[in-house]
C-alpha cells in the first residue's frame, strides 16, 4: 500500500476519534510502516497485550528502547538481544505479544482509550493539536508513549505529509 492509499484508508476512520485525525493517521503510519506491518491485520499502533487484554494476540519480533539492561519479560515474550546505546539507553530486540483486533475501528477505539488513561492526563488537553499532542505524550511528564528517541521528529515529518495529502485529496 502506498502512503497515499494508507491515508485514504485510515484518515476517514481516524476522524471518528476524539484525537486529531492527522496525528492518529501519522501515528498509525509510523507504527505500521505505512501499512506494511499491521500486526494481525488490524493493530495499527503496535499495541502490546498488556495485563488486561483477553482477546487474540500475536507474538512478534520488535525493537524497543529502555533505560536499563535489566528489563525482563514473561514467557512467551523474551529478549533476543540487548545493545547498549549509551550508559542509560539500551536497544532491545525482543519477542512481544501484541493485541489483534476484530476491526481497524476497534483498534482506533482502543488507541483512544489508551491515550485517555491517567498517565496521559497532562497530554489529553492537547489532543486536537497533533504537534502539541505528540510532544506531550513524549515528554518526561506522566506516561511516555514511545521508546524511540526520534519519535517526535519522525511524527512531525509524517504529520506534515498526512496534512499535505489530505489537503491534496480533499478528504
Amino acid at each position: 500500500m502506498t502512503p497515499e492509499e494508507f491515508i485514504k484508508k485510515i484518515y476517514p476512520e481516524a476522524k471518528h476519534t476524539d484525537i486529531n485525525p492527522v496525528f492518529v493517521t501519522a501515528q498509525a503510519a509510523l507504527e505500521s510502516a505505512w501499512g506494511a506491518s499491521i500486526i494481525g491485520g488490524t493493530n495499527l499502533f503496535g499495541i502490546t497485550k498488556g495485563s488486561n487484554w483477553n482477546g487474540k494476540t500475536q507474538l512478534v519480533l520488535t525493537t524497543e528502547y529502555f533505560k536499563t539492561n535489566q528489563v525482563k519479560f514473561a514467557l512467551p515474550e523474551k529478549t533476543v538481544r540487548i545493545t547498549p546505546i549509551t550508559a542509560t539507553k539500551y536497544k532491545y530486540k525482543v519477542y512481544r505479544l501484541f493485541r489483534v483486533y476484530p476491526t481497524i475501528s476497534d483498534c482506533l477505539i482502543d488507541h483512544t482509550r489508551i491515550l485517555q488513561k491517567p498517565g496521559y492526563a497532562d497530554a489529553w488537553p492537547c489532543r486536537h493539536d497533533g504537534y502539541r499532542f505528540v510532544k506531550a505524550i513524549s515528554n518526561s511528564v506522566g506516561a511516555k508513549y514511545a521508546t524511540d528517541p526520534n519519535y517526535v521528529k519522525s511524527m512531525n515529518s509524517i504529520m506534515l505529509r498526512v496534512e499535505r495529502t489530505v489537503q491534496k485529496l480533499g478528504i
